[in-house]
């Protein structure tokens, strides 16, 4: 259980492959379930358990446990989380790529898939990680918790506050931060030039929903715009994750509550003008729309 906003792991513990990069402590993902659970039978959920660190921290814990990833064939920007797993998730833990830190698909499993945050230009993955969020969002429990564990970036010399980043883009209501010192770093042993501040922590952002996600479109509007301005994609995206096919007038139904919170008389034309991109949207017939494969 975390007794303070600062943890230091130096000891990885014994879960998960240690050889797959990226992969964290399992002492994390133990103190945020030992911290955060409420019901001994509640479902913990990880969308993207990688080397399985997660999946053996609740083998060990007993923990009533769903872990997929997208090297398992689920996608989280495509698939509904929720009617993926079958039921609410009680506490929910992700630990997406860091933008393009580290690379996953075609190095640590597989062959590169286009899907994978962390072969994404920065914008790409900005929107990737807004729609990741919402999904996890909706297949949390009402008042349950979800967490984040997100770190930075120095890539060209600009540095890239991605955990600000969730907390900008998440619905849910932030109810702690928990910083993680970061131990035995491949950039510890390299030498840079200037006086270079080296990254050595992580953020567990934790967030507690009390609605569903597209009730809360309108404020992530107001979190993100100041970095990127792509939440009608991204929103259109949510409505249609999950294998659905909908008719235009069924995508503005959805997406009009929303709408109504924003300063844009056209935002019909909106809708219409985000479904003609066809990396992301197909035309099945006309005026029926669905996730591009």
């Amino acid at each position: 259980m975390f007794n303070s906003s600062v943890v230091s792991f130096p000891d990885r513990g014994p879960w998960g492959k240690s050889n797959y990069r990226g992969n964290c402590t399992g002492h994390i993902v133990k103190g945020f379930v030992e911290s955060y659970q409420r019901r001994k039978d509640g479902l913990v959920v990880d969308p993207s358990v990688g080397g399985g660190t997660s999946a053996d921290v609740a083998r060990d814990m007993g923990l009533r446990f769903f872990g997929t990833d997208l090297h398992q064939g689920f996608n989280l920007l495509v698939d509904d989380l929720k009617s993926h797993v079958g039921e609410e998730a009680h506490l929910a833990w992700w630990h997406p790529p860091y933008a393009g830190m580290l690379q996953y698909s075609g190095v640590e499993w597989g062959e590169a898939n286009k899907w994978d945050m962390s072969r994404m230009c920065l914008p790409d993955f900005t929107e990737a990680l807004e729609l990741a969020v919402m999904n996890i969002h909706d297949a949390v429990e009402r008042g349950g918790v979800y967490g984040i564990l997100m770190g930075n970036l120095r890539k060209g010399g600009e540095y890239f506050n991605l955990s600000s980043l969730v907390e900008r883009v998440s619905p849910g209501r932030l109810i702690d931060e928990v910083i993680k010192v970061q131990h035995n770093c491949v950039s510890d042993s390299r030498e840079y030039r200037g006086r270079l501040i080296r990254i050595a922590h992580e953020k567990l952002l934790v967030f507690r929903k009390q609605q569903d996600a597209l009730f809360f479109l309108a404020t992530i509007e107001k979190r993100a715009e100041a970095m990127v301005s792509i939440t009608w994609r991204a929103a259109v995206r949510r409505v249609l994750q999950g294998g659905k096919m909908l008719h235009l007038k069924e995508i503005n139904a959805a997406l009009e509550p929303y709408a109504q919170t924003r300063n844009n008389q056209h935002w019909a034309a909106k809708i219409r003008q985000v479904l003609q991109n066809e990396a992301f949207f197909e035309r099945v017939k006309p005026g029926v729309y669905r996730l591009a494969s």
